[in-house]
């Protein structure tokens, strides 16, 4: 009978790989979806995520990255901090910004970004959402990879198909290895069967 080779190993690998993927994939759709359905105006515990879409900022951050942005208190900001905060006024109303502090007077603060010739419109302490804390990089080169249809068939859609196919095979191999379980124990029931009737002929003939 033709040995199956035993693919315990590679499902274990396979599921830790799927696991892995599936969560990066729900935390990615859970911070898309915050985003966009609260248009980048809600935190958890105080902490906003938010993707940047200009180069304004390069190259301290680059278009696609993800950054976290902590809610912070006006005397724990400071110049040189980087801030995420809504537009009021001019090209910038309605629109959510992350630039540098360049001045503070007050609650009175002036912001740039380090990519541009020019300071904003001043602000106030109520627009800023909160003080840049963190740069998500996983998440920044899966936005990217998002933007970038080929990169993204490659590196992303290419493995990920390939593990479903792995994982089918394995389906296939397990369901050989219980038919062939299922045929060895017919084949033993079988076998006693005959014996136990080899028996009685036997026991009657006496």
């Amino acid at each position: 009978m033709k040995k199956i080779v035993d693919s315990k190993p590679f499902k274990i690998i396979s599921t830790i790989i799927k696991g892995i993927c599936i969560l990066f994939a729900i935390i990615v759709l859970t911070i898309i979806g915050v985003q966009r359905f609260s248009n980048n105006r809600v935190n958890l515990f105080g902490i906003g995520i938010y993707t940047i879409i200009t180069e304004s900022m390069v190259p301290e951050y680059e278009v696609g990255d993800m950054i976290f942005a902590k809610v912070t208190d006006l005397e724990d900001l400071k110049v040189g901090d980087d801030v995420v905060y809504e537009g009021k006024v001019d090209t910038f109303k309605d629109k959510v910004i992350t630039h540098r502090i360049t001045e503070i007077d007050g609650e009175n603060i002036q912001t740039r970004g380090i990519n541009n010739d020019f300071d904003d419109p001043p602000i106030v302490y109520d627009q800023v959402y909160g003080k840049v804390v963190f740069k998500f990089t996983l998440l920044s080169i899966f936005s990217k990879l998002m933007n970038e249809p080929v990169l993204f068939y490659f590196i992303v859609f290419i493995p990920f198909s390939l593990l479903i196919f792995f994982d089918i095979v394995g389906m296939i191999n397990d369901k050989k290895k219980l038919q062939e379980e299922i045929d060895e124990e017919n084949e033993k029931i079988d076998k006693e069967e005959k014996i136990e009737e080899k028996e009685e002929d036997n026991n009657k003939e006496e």
